[in-house]
């Protein structure tokens, strides 16, 4: 049996407002504007992200990407020695197990590794967890479709924000 928080058709709109400072502009100017900006650990969220951010010199303490954008095959140009984890994850949902690999990867981060999520299926709500297991101060950077970046320092008003947003989600429980 699997436990997935699965997205209400209430909160999409909500979800489509940036959860942090969004950075328009041609790539790669966005992730040249965020580098000053940019406090440790620095997580990112989706395959275009990673690797733009890994194309400035930015190397992610910790990557989440589904090998997709907007909804489509990508292979991204990511190479890292960081450990892989895998874990399946619907579009529209969280699963545990996404759950427990972004805690996992926080307590690896804090003995100094750098860790890859590769979820089968989509990231797509994987910023939530991100932020809600990561350390004060952070820097979550994620993709708004056809806009730009979106910069999330880590505070008590975001996890707060994530944790309400985890509250109204579906909780459902199916066979794996």
């Amino acid at each position: 049996m699997m436990v997935v928080f699965k997205l209400p058709e209430s909160l999409r709109y909500e979800l489509k407002r940036p959860m942090g400072k969004l950075i328009e502009g041609e790539i790669p100017r966005p992730y040249l504007e965020v580098r000053k900006l940019i406090s440790s650990p620095l997580i990112t969220v989706g395959d275009v992200v990673t690797e733009n951010t890994l194309k400035v010199g930015l190397s992610p303490n910790l990557a989440i990407y589904d090998h997709k954008t907007e909804r489509r095959e990508y292979r991204p140009e990511i190479n890292s020695d960081a450990i892989i984890l895998t874990v399946k994850n619907p579009p529209g949902t969280i699963t545990l197990p996404l759950l427990r690999a972004v805690k996992k990867a926080y307590e690896l981060i804090s003995r100094g590794k750098s860790v890859h999520i590769i979820v089968n299926g989509e990231e797509d709500l994987a910023t939530i967890p991100a932020v809600l297991y990561a350390p004060y101060g952070s820097t979550i950077i994620y993709g708004q479709p056809k806009q730009g970046i979106v910069l999330i320092k880590v505070t008590r008003e975001c996890k707060r924000r994530c944790a309400e947003i985890m509250r109204r989600m579906e909780v459902v429980r199916n066979g794996d």
